[in-house]
């Protein structure tokens, strides 16, 4: 616990903190009898213990004790009271609290059964242990989730407390600690979450961060960056492509981030244990203030408005692939030391233009006259047969002598090869002509 009340003379005194334990105030040097601020169950002190496991100053419950049943500290009623509100996503397993993780991020996003709440109504629990009290509704897992982080930094993450709870992956029946889904607030478990994730690497399962913000930033778009306390050699961050997402936070607020973490190695700086939010469940954020140690009801930013979830399905829609040109890959080259894109953007010239083809010629067209129709012949009339007179043969007449034989002709002679004169160019007054 991170308060209590001095107890002296059967009377309820003043609240006392636990960040005074460490400077031995009065009422520790004295040891004066101190009980739990909502009843009257004797508590202890305890430094902060430096060490493997460091844990910070706290109350805790004096031996052999337990919180009355009403009281809003006691974690048997506060178990029960969450299992009953979180629709079935957590449950009672003897005296612990199973919460049942969906393995994909997705799958968290459910609609829960509507609540017939007025939202402009002061909330109802002045303790903050109700599973109903972030508006806009969450979603059962995330809203339960809230719950037991806010109730586990009432009693300074008291190791017996944070026993009772338990986190089952869907569809597994072992069982993991609530350390190893949920990690903060000191730096040693964000520390073990980086070493878990690796450089470069992703969680493989819905992990939630609960920190404490130190610093707005803005990235080289102006749109804010939340910062954590930076780890030994790492920062932690939470980063959004909607600024819709973390305006509403500011400086001092504790956040219970939900979703895929990351570790993003830069070429400069330091590695950063990183977030990007997408949607408006996965920050759960509450004022704490450090005089009265106490915390504001819990919030969370707006839902994303139609423009801007159309806006990521066209940024994360996969592009339309390129045909590639026909032809060697750019990095090969041909015979004679040319690359290959430069005789692609050769081939790739319009060839020369073609004479169109010639159509045939058409059919000849007749130009005589249609026939005439025919008409009967006469009966025909032999003619007389006149004889055919007698020729004589012509006398033969004598061979032909041969012809004489050709003169030779001299060779012609040789002529010299003569060289072939250089075509004479023309020179025009503003540069070569042809």
């Amino acid at each position: 616990m991170d308060k209590a009340r001095l107890h002296q003379d059967g009377k309820v005194g003043k609240r006392v903190f636990a960040h005074e334990i460490d400077n031995e105030p009065w009422w520790r040097q004295q040891k004066a009898p101190l009980v739990c601020p909502f009843c009257m169950t004797p508590v202890v002190s305890v430094r902060t213990t430096v060490g493997r496991a460091p844990r910070g100053a706290l109350f805790r419950l004096a031996a052999d004790r337990a919180h009355d049943d009403v009281c809003p500290l006691n974690p048997d009623e506060v178990l029960k009271k969450i299992a009953r509100g979180s629709h079935g996503v957590a449950t009672m397993v003897e005296d612990e609290l199973h919460l049942v993780l969906p393995s994909d991020l997705g799958q968290i996003d459910v609609d829960p059964p509507a609540v017939d709440v007025d939202p402009a109504a002061p909330p109802a629990d002045p303790f903050g242990v109700d599973v109903a009290t972030v508006r806009p509704l969450l979603p059962p897992v995330i809203n339960s989730a809230v719950v037991i982080a806010r109730f586990l930094h009432r009693h300074g993450y008291d190791a017996d407390v944070v026993a009772q709870f338990k986190v089952r992956r869907d569809g597994e029946k072992t069982v993991m600690n609530w350390g190893e889904f949920c990690h903060g607030p000191s730096a040693g478990d964000l520390a073990r979450l980086r070493e878990e994730i690796g450089d470069g690497g992703q969680s493989r399962h819905p992990v939630a961060v609960y920190a404490r913000v130190t610093a707005i930033e803005r990235d080289k778009q102006q749109r804010p960056v939340l910062h954590f306390a930076d780890g030994v050699g790492f920062t932690v961050r939470i980063r959004s492509n909607h600024p819709s997402l973390l305006d509403p936070l500011s400086v001092g607020d504790f956040v219970l981030a939900v979703g895929t973490w990351k570790v993003w190695v830069p070429t400069r700086g330091r590695p950063e244990l990183q977030m990007f939010a997408e949607e408006h469940w996965q920050l759960a954020h509450w004022t704490y203030d450090d005089v009265t140690r106490c915390s504001g009801p819990p919030h969370c930013p707006p839902p994303l408005s139609l423009a801007q979830r159309t806006l990521r399905q066209a940024r994360t829609a996969p592009a339309a692939p390129v045909p590639k040109k026909p032809g060697a890959s750019p990095s090969a080259r041909r015979p004679g030391g040319q690359p290959a894109a430069a005789a692609a953007r050769r081939s790739a010239q319009p060839p020369a233009a073609k004479p169109f083809p010639v159509p045939p010629a058409p059919p000849a067209i007749s130009t005589q006259p249609f026939p005439a129709p025919e008409r009967p012949a006469a009966a025909a009339v032999p003619a007389p047969v006149a004889p055919e007179p007698v020729m004589s043969a012509p006398p033969a007449l004598p061979p032909r002598p041969p012809l004489p034989p050709a003169p030779l002709l001299p060779p012609e002679p040789v002529r010299p090869a003569v060289p072939a004169r250089p075509a004479r160019r023309r020179w025009w007054a503003f540069g070569r002509r042809g």
